[in-house]
């Protein structure tokens, strides 16, 4: 159905003449006012409106207003060029919303942020490019971890907004034990001898006693039959069974929130409490969101906002004290073995303790592990002072 009218506004001496030259040419009037006697309004089909003239030069013809299509029509001609400068700043928005105007290293070593810049900047991963997709970025800092193995540990890509943060972990270099001349095997720590290996040297302790920090355990002092010293760099390892006295809380209700890897930006223009997306897109089931204002106006409740969308898988359990205390024990148990890279293995957990915290359970353990409790120390020789009677 057709809803193009017109409003038209006839003006002439007798305008009852005008009305009866209408309906005999079979114009269809939607709607007709007679104004007064000299002044006539009606609307029409707008496809109409060029025979409206034929009847008399003498009738002053004037569109009032448009409607339908050819009203959005003149609004759009008449307010074009406010629409294209909106058109064109939402494209500039958007093009600068895409770009990367800072990379920051978080890091207090500047030789290791300057490599790290080098490293990103061969991907494109720099100012003033583009931004780049999570899955690019996950291969870049995948392809900068295996080129820098010595020297990273763990590496992290973040973007915020127009820049990308990017956190790191050193590797630690693993510190040599100084080598002496002379030298024996000591206990780095108190200990229950679990096993000595010694392939030089003498075994001055045995396994399961019990040794003291900085007790000989492979002496490179050997005494000959004569009773003089013989010094010798002794080697070997030594396990000890250490204890170690932990405390851990565990939730009794556990929420866990992962990023998949999906993500999707989406423009919203944002009216009152509504949003409408530009363009349609379908929503995750679950999601975190960014967010930042590209067009807003303090003065209407109006604005233009970028949205990034990260899908998230929830995982969500309330345990019982004892399904808590297991998973306090389980999470102990990793903890002192990320923090010690000498513990082998963890032997036995004890539990002193139990105290329950509102939502949480707070449990104190002991923890029996084998450990690597190998230290080398210097044996210096010792001279014999020669005495010369007179």
């Amino acid at each position: 159905m057709n809803n193009n009218y017109v409003l038209v506004k006839i003006e002439g001496k007798n305008v009852g003449n005008y009305v009866k030259w209408l309906i005999k040419n079979k114009i269809n009037i939607i709607n007709l006012n007679i104004v007064k006697h000299n002044e006539l309004k009606i609307l029409i089909d707008y496809k109409n409106f060029n025979l409206l003239s034929k009847y008399s030069k003498t009738y002053k013809i004037t569109i009032i207003r448009k409607y339908g299509k050819l009203r959005l029509f003149d609004i759009l001609k008449n307010n074009m060029i406010i629409i294209l400068c909106l058109m064109l700043s939402m494209i500039f928005l958007y093009f600068l919303s895409n770009i990367i105007f800072s990379v920051d290293v978080i890091y207090n070593d500047s030789e290791v942020v300057d490599l790290i810049k080098k490293e990103l900047a061969k991907y494109d991963v720099k100012k003033y490019e583009k931004k780049k997709s999570y899955e690019y970025l996950d291969k870049v800092k995948e392809r900068i971890l295996n080129d820098n193995k010595d020297t990273l540990e763990w590496l992290e890509i973040e973007e915020s907004g127009t820049k990308y943060i990017v956190r790191l972990v050193e590797r630690k270099k693993e510190t040599k034990q100084n080598e002496y001349q002379y030298q024996s095997v000591v206990a780095s720590k108190d200990a229950t001898i679990a096993s000595i290996k010694a392939y030089s040297g003498e075994k001055v302790k045995q396994v399961n006693e019990y040794v003291k920090k900085g007790d000989v355990i492979i002496s490179g002092i050997l005494t000959k039959p004569d009773g003089t010293n013989l010094y010798i760099k002794a080697k070997g390892s030594v396990l000890g069974e250490v204890w170690y006295k932990v405390s851990v809380e565990y939730p009794l209700y556990y929420k866990e929130e992962r990023v998949t890897g999906k993500n999707k930006s989406v423009i919203l223009i944002c009216f009152l409490n509504k949003e409408i997306p530009i363009f349609p897109y379908k929503k995750y089931k679950q999601f975190k969101r960014q967010s930042r204002s590209l067009i807003e106006n303090n003065f209407i409740p109006f604005k233009i906002t970028k949205e990034k969308l990260y899908e998230v898988i929830i995982k969500e359990d309330i345990y019982t004290n004892e399904e808590a205390i297991q998973k306090a024990i389980e999470e102990a148990k990793l903890k002192i073995k990320e923090k010690n890279k000498n513990i082998i293995n963890i032997k036995n957990v004890q539990m002193l303790d139990k105290e329950n915290l509102n939502s949480k359970i707070k449990i104190n353990l002991f923890v029996s592990v084998i450990e690597d409790i190998t230290e080398i120390t210097e044996v210096k020789e010792e001279t014999k002072e020669e005495n010369i009677d007179n």
